[in-house]
């Protein structure tokens, strides 16, 4: 069993940030298509992993928590494009699908004057247009699960629907991260086991990002080998890839 500190998984964790962002400003991604927005979508990852650090850092994870959750729903979206280009398409499709629920319940609003309403229901007409094209076509809801198991990120759907609980204003997690023994407490000290949790999933994205981006863009003659390498070696010190959930992580003294 590994016993580290929050301190030292904190501290690993920008060490291997810093690793990734040596590998983003040496790399060429591909001028478009599908591979093109997956490195976006490595981006994203890394920028929602340098916020979950410095949430961390700040003592408040909980609230890292969507930043997490978000790097997971990209990662999936990274996965799908590999295997199936257009599904650009249900992006966009999922994408209207938010949009129109939202002018939907404006529009349907009984406390929100009619003048106001009228570039609403233009931007509802243009979006429900656009939606209906793509359902047209063959797009249809779906559901994050289905694409976490198609994905094979099996592993990845306990963490996820631990994190969807912390993304919004839950009962128990305002408890959680407010309620004291005597009284309301601001920036609550946080259980060790929960940081660990929160990063450990956070450091477990970004590493299969990674390895997808060393497939997708150019480097210079083995850069990507050495620094990915390198990313493992120091992830390795932090995690026990061979038996998950021996890691123990104790508070700093």
């Amino acid at each position: 069993m590994k016993i580290i500190s929050v301190a030292q998984l904190l501290n690993t964790s920008e060490q291997i940030l810093d690793d990734l962002r040596s590998l983003i400003v040496r790399s060429c991604p591909p001028n478009g298509g599908a591979d093109r927005l997956r490195v976006g979508l490595v981006l994203t990852i890394a920028e929602q992993f340098e916020a979950t650090l410095r949430l961390a850092n700040a003592q408040m994870s909980t609230h890292s928590a969507t930043h997490v959750r978000s790097m997971i729903e990209a990662l999936i979206a990274m996965k799908m494009l590999e295997s199936d280009s257009g599904y650009v398409d249900q992006m966009r499709y999922e994408k209207l699908r938010g949009e129109r629920r939202v002018y939907k319940g404006i529009l349907a609003d009984p406390n929100i004057s009619e003048h106001l309403k009228k570039p609403i229901k233009e931007s509802y007409d243009i979006c429900n247009s656009e939606c209906e094209a793509l359902r047209a076509a063959g797009r249809k809801p779906k559901k994050i699960s289905d694409d976490l198991g198609t994905a094979q990120l099996w592993h990845l759907i306990s963490p996820y629907s631990m994190l969807c609980a912390f993304s919004h204003n839950d009962l128990a997690v305002l408890a959680f991260r407010h309620q004291g023994e005597k009284s309301m407490v601001y920036k609550q000290d946080e259980p060790p086991e929960f940081v660990q949790a929160v990063v450990s999933t956070a450091l477990l994205v970004l590493m299969d990002a990674t390895h997808q981006f060393g497939k997708i863009a150019k480097f210079p003659v083995d850069h990507f080998d050495s620094v990915f390498a390198a990313m493992n070696q120091k992830w390795s010190t932090v995690v026990d890839t061979s038996c998950q959930g021996s890691l123990t992580i104790i508070a700093e003294s």
